[in-house]
């Protein structure tokens, strides 16, 4: 399980890293916003931390969902269940970052 937390980790990582990036090239002048893993019992929720909101506030959207059991990646049906369908793994050979986009995981 730690070895399974710690490639999620990972995961959430490389995801930060694809929203750093188009915050530097399309979005210079607004912060980036932060994506944090909260672990559940069947699946680690990737949290995506807008701190653009109305008077500052922070916001969170619900960038996508990582199966705690297989790896696989589902993107957000609403802020407590993934939808139906897996759009990739973190065992994939691209780490699943080819069902990742800046805003979320991919439509089927």
């Amino acid at each position: 399980m730690a070895q399974f937390k710690k490639e999620i980790e990972e995961f959430a990582g490389r995801v930060q890293g694809i929203v750093d990036r188009h915050y530097a090239e399309s979005f210079v002048n607004l912060p980036v916003p932060t994506i944090t893993v909260k672990f559940g019992r069947k699946y680690a929720k990737l949290i995506r931390e807008d701190s653009t909101g109305a008077l500052g506030r922070t916001q969170k959207f619900v960038y996508g969902f990582v199966s705690v059991d297989t790896g696989d990646i589902y993107k957000a049906a609403t802020w407590n269940a993934p939808a139906k369908h897996a759009r990739g793994s973190i065992f994939n050979d691209d780490g699943g970052m080819n069902a990742c986009t800046p805003y979320g995981i991919i439509y089927l």
